[in-house]
């Protein structure tokens, strides 16, 4: 199978020394890539920079693409989607970005101006999630879900809304506060007929979507 696997958080300039980021470290991302590269799946692994990689950083069948902020990645994603069978869709990609108009470096001694330029310069992203499956209508799409505070059942909710409303074959949802509480990476796989299975740890998701993936395709 040819696969492409997202991972990272995206960074936002603000101007050219400052950025709008966010939490994910990559690790998830690398861990799923490097179960599927070890049964010499063809992977793509497009990773934000600073992300975390495979351990398997020289296989062969592993092709790295690093990308910084969200146009990026919605280029090479339009390119690369419709030639794959699997989309992994693990990137914490940003909602907002800036204008950028020249090299600009923001007075660190004007909160006032830096709040005026914010507003004036401040845009929302492209939802990448909501074009891939009109990019390839044919290739089986995994998104993820993060969120903080929620209820078991609102969890399940908002990731089978979300499912529902960008195509998705398979979404793995996540909550900040339950893993705190149970001091694991807790996931929960979220179907279409809104079965629910659950995976604890990383490399457990990993194996547990390795299986899901081969056993769709």
């Amino acid at each position: 199978m040819k696969i492409l696997i997202t991972s990272g958080g995206t960074r936002e300039y603000i101007d050219d020394v400052r950025v709008l980021t966010n939490i994910s470290s990559g690790k998830l991302g690398a861990q799923i890539a490097t179960v599927f590269a070890e049964a010499e799946h063809d992977v793509h692994y497009l990773h934000a920079k600073g992300a975390i990689v495979p351990d398997n950083t020289g296989d062969d069948n592993v092709t790295y693409h690093t990308v910084d902020g969200t146009q990026e990645v919605f280029e090479l994603m339009k390119e690369l989607v419709p030639q794959m069978d699997v989309v992994i869709h693990a990137m914490a990609v940003s909602d907002f970005g800036f204008k950028r108009d020249g090299a600009v470096k923001l007075k660190s001694n004007d909160p006032e101006a830096f709040i005026e330029f914010m507003r004036e310069n401040i845009i929302i992203n492209p939802k990448i999630l909501s074009y891939i499956k009109t990019w390839n209508p044919e290739v089986f799409l995994v998104s993820f879900k993060f969120e903080v505070g929620q209820t078991h059942k609102g969890l399940i909710e908002i990731a089978h809304d979300s499912l529902t409303k960008n195509g998705s074959d398979l979404v793995i949802a996540n909550d900040k506060e339950e893993m705190i509480k149970e001091n694991s990476h807790i996931t929960h796989f979220v179907w279409p007929d809104k079965k629910v299975e659950r995976a604890y740890g990383k490399l457990d998701t990993a194996i547990q979507l390795y299986k899901i993936v081969c056993d769709k395709n």
